[in-house]
């Protein structure tokens, strides 16, 4: 059994339970301290649906956060999620624009996780 993330009807990540889990868990509460939308709403106990636009923007910011932080237990934080939810963003075609190297590494690092569709 997996979970189940889609884009209007396109499935863009299907994980396995644990793991969709520990997702969708670890972004409401990154949300949550961020005061973000989270984007995803659930369907069923086990699919969710991403609203792109509220996503992207929830995901940038994050992404600006993680860039701007200095604390690196803070960015190991973020970025457990920030991966997955930027891989997703590029699968929609809606990559980040990099502004440095490290954010440029940081996407392809992202873009190269492994992610069932």
């Amino acid at each position: 059994m997996s979970y189940v993330f889609d884009v209007d009807d396109q499935t863009v990540w299907s994980p396995s339970l644990r793991v969709g889990d520990l997702f969708v868990r670890m972004h409401t509460d990154i949300c949550s301290v961020l005061n973000l939308m989270t984007g995803i709403t659930a369907v069923a106990g086990d699919m969710y649906e991403i609203d792109i636009d509220i996503f992207e923007e929830t995901t940038l910011a994050v992404f600006n956060e993680y860039f701007s932080s200095q604390n690196t237990a803070f960015k190991a934080m973020l970025g457990a999620t920030l991966g997955p939810a930027v891989n997703i963003l590029n699968y929609c075609g809606r990559p980040p624009t990099p502004r440095s190297n490290d954010e440029q590494v940081f996407i392809a690092w992202a873009t190269s996780i492994g992610m069932p569709r």
